[in-house]
């Protein structure tokens, strides 16, 4: 009787709401097994055995016949988060023909071909294009850790949907590269996937575009964010303050590698395929910029002008971080100020550029940029590269930071 009445309370406890602790407490049978149902995936089910052991298994029926799959043991490696999700990718698996209970050459082949193992192949076939490191990066970040063992035929619209929302939720301008990242994946996958019809990335649902910022510092600004750094550590007090002397994109600075530096000739070539726009960038150097790289001292062998602390092979990060407390430094002198970001000093060059007289097309040729008067067919003949102007124009521009730090109010 008293095995009866455990068997009896079992069954009551099949009903509970599954998580990791009460997991964790679940007394095991006297005889057999007893299986509790999961209330959020249908046919995912904890097995527990008279051993102790807990096993998840999915139930779900393929070819017409109900089976059970297993996904994993029960532990530090396999909670029940990530049995939610390995259950729930089965499901879309096998909705989408695939049977993951049958070991042939034939299915551990297609198995294969999840969105994880097809990456590499992706990545040595952009090799050498231009912002490869970022495409890597919001995949290992963003894209894999939801829909990487997913078999890349199985992924549907609606799929790509959720994800760029989840993304959206914290940061919508990165949920649409995210988006557009996948959706290049997807074009060079397509032709390698034979029950693929066609993109799922593209009607999927993305956030609208931004706003074009037209946020610009003025020059009390600048002069006590620049002072402001002082108080900073490295990286960031010699990496901002390039920012502002040279008006290069923030990735560009923060990946950049000693080899691109030419201390004798004062120039800082950004290779293609480290520039947005996929052309070789040479940046004069003007002695105000030169005088901080030269007081840079390297770390170990890494390649790297500002290497991460943990991945010295990789650029400094953490931006988020130190920006609020240069906003907090320069409202704490000045007030209340408008909301401002890294970037914006981009177009603070740009415009401080243009407002001391530098032409339009040499201030497109130093941010690098191909747009206004380098558009169109007159893009397409000019080829001279303003290396004299570039370099009048940015030596101009450190004389006039330089200036404004030493007279600020």
């Amino acid at each position: 009787m008293s095995g009866q009445r455990q068997d009896l309370e079992f069954q009551k406890r099949l009903k509970i709401g599954l998580t990791d602790a009460k997991i964790k407490g679940l007394a095991k049978p006297l005889h057999g097994q007893v299986e509790y149902a999961d209330q959020t995936v249908p046919g995912l089910r904890l097995r527990v055995g008279a051993s102790g052991a807990k096993t998840f298994i999915l139930r779900k029926r393929v070819g017409g016949q109900s089976r059970n799959i297993t996904i994993g043991r029960f532990g530090p490696r396999c909670g029940l988060v990530d049995a939610r999700r390995k259950a729930r990718q089965m499901i879309n698996d096998i909705e989408a023909g695939s049977d993951p209970s049958k070991e042939t050459k034939k299915s551990r082949q297609v198995a294969a071909l999840t969105v994880r193992n097809m990456l590499p192949d992706y990545l040595a076939f952009k090799a050498g294009r231009r912002r490869i490191d970022e495409t890597e990066r919001i995949f290992n970040r963003n894209i894999l850790p939801e829909i990487g063992d997913r078999l890349a035929d199985s992924v549907t619209r609606g799929d790509v949907t959720r994800l760029v929302d989840k993304v959206a939720r914290k940061a919508p301008v990165q949920a649409r590269n995210v988006c557009a990242q996948l959706s290049a994946f997807y074009t060079w996958a397509l032709p390698r996937l034979d029950r693929l019809d066609s993109n799922p990335c593209r009607d999927a649902g993305r956030p609208p575009a931004p706003k074009a910022r037209d946020r610009v510092l003025s020059d009390r600004e600048l002069a006590v964010l620049w002072d402001a750094l002082g108080n900073e550590h490295e990286p960031w007090t010699s990496a901002i303050r390039l920012l502002i002397l040279t008006g290069q994109r923030r990735n560009e600075v923060y990946s950049a590698e000693w080899v691109e530096f030419d201390t004798k000739q004062r120039i800082w070539t950004i290779p293609a395929a480290r520039a947005k726009n996929g052309k070789t960038h040479i940046v004069p150097l003007s002695d105000f910029a030169l005088n901080i790289i030269e007081k840079l001292e390297r770390t170990g062998t890494s390649s790297k002008l500002f290497p991460a602390k943990s991945s010295p092979h990789n650029g400094a990060s953490g931006f988020s971080k130190v920006q609020a407390r240069l906003r907090s430094a320069v409202e704490k002198k000045l007030g209340n100020v408008d909301e401002w970001r890294l970037h914006d000093l981009r177009r603070t060059v740009a415009t401080g550029l243009q407002r001391i007289g530098v032409r339009l097309e040499v201030t497109e040729a130093v941010l690098n940029r191909v747009s206004g008067s380098q558009a169109g067919i007159v893009g397409v003949y000019q080829r001279y590269n303003f290396s004299s102007e570039k370099r009048s124009a940015l030596d101009a521009w450190a004389d006039v930071r330089a200036s404004a730090c030493r007279h600020r109010a």
